[in-house]
């Protein structure tokens, strides 16, 4: 029977430092689930790494594809939780790829009229600012702009064959 070669991996750092925190908390079993502290590790780093690996090492086509949907669902449901933890609202600017393009621009608007728009200079403006001022604008919106966006669009998938 052949012997299966293995890589080593051994991290050592300070306890008191971002690292050891890091690892002390991963080897705590925070979720309490029976999965070892190498594999939680090793997961973790295929998430991160594994489609660029692949890539590197010749992998094209429909099955890098699909690994790169699999580690940016793995990416996207950690960005979830971190926000959670952290009390950080959605962007309501970023669209995950678990969301249609429609849903996600109306999850857009909506939170844009919840929370208000962000000016440039970091004020946030209620959404009847907003408007008021819009009403001024509405005149001067230039065909150029909504070419821009309308291949934006396009670029993303967006047209409107995938509209309901």
């Amino acid at each position: 029977m052949a012997e299966i070669e293995q890589i080593r991996v051994s991290i050592k750092r300070p306890k008191d430092g971002l690292d050891g925190k890091v690892i002390g908390y991963i080897r705590s079993n925070p979720f309490g689930l029976e999965t070892d502290y190498s594999q939680v590790i090793t997961t973790t780093l295929k998430n991160h790494w594994l489609p660029l690996a692949l890539f590197s090492s010749g992998l094209r086509g429909e099955e890098l594809r699909q690994i790169g949907i699999w580690a940016i669902s793995q990416l996207e449901a950690q960005i979830s939780l971190i926000r959670r933890t952290c009390g950080i609202a959605p962007d309501p600017l970023v669209v995950t790829s678990n969301i249609s393009a429609q849903a996600s621009n109306i999850v857009a608007s909506d939170s844009l009229s919840v929370l208000g728009i962000i000016s440039g200079d970091g004020q946030i403006s209620s959404a009847e600012d907003e408007e008021q001022d819009n009403e001024d604008d509405d005149d001067f919106i230039s065909p150029q702009k909504n070419q821009e966006m309308t291949e934006i669009k396009r670029m993303f998938g967006w047209n409107n064959q995938n509209r309901v």
